[in-house]
């Protein structure tokens, strides 16, 4: 009976351990993906030139528009030098 007992959790375990293994490995590959998916999406998203020259897009409604048209105006914001 006891041997029976024994034989019975050595191979729950070992079945435990083999079916961690799988699911936590998928785990990591599909982590490992999208890591990799997100690093390519960063970096073709904020490329910068070579040339050091920055390019900005702007939409089509936004390219009919002067610039002081869109500008608000701001808050004023008190200066104090501090020694």
């Amino acid at each position: 009976m006891l041997l029976k007992v024994a034989l019975f959790i050595f191979v729950g375990i070992w079945i435990l351990r083999g079916a961690a293994r799988f699911f936590l490995g998928n785990l990591v590959k599909q982590a490992q993906r999208q890591q990799q998916e997100f690093q390519q999406q960063r970096n073709t998203n904020y490329s910068t030139p070579k040339d050091g020259n920055v390019n900005v897009r702007m939409s089509p409604q936004e390219k009919g528009k002067k610039s002081s048209e869109n500008f608000k105006g701001g808050d004023y914001v008190d200066y104090e030098e501090v020694d």
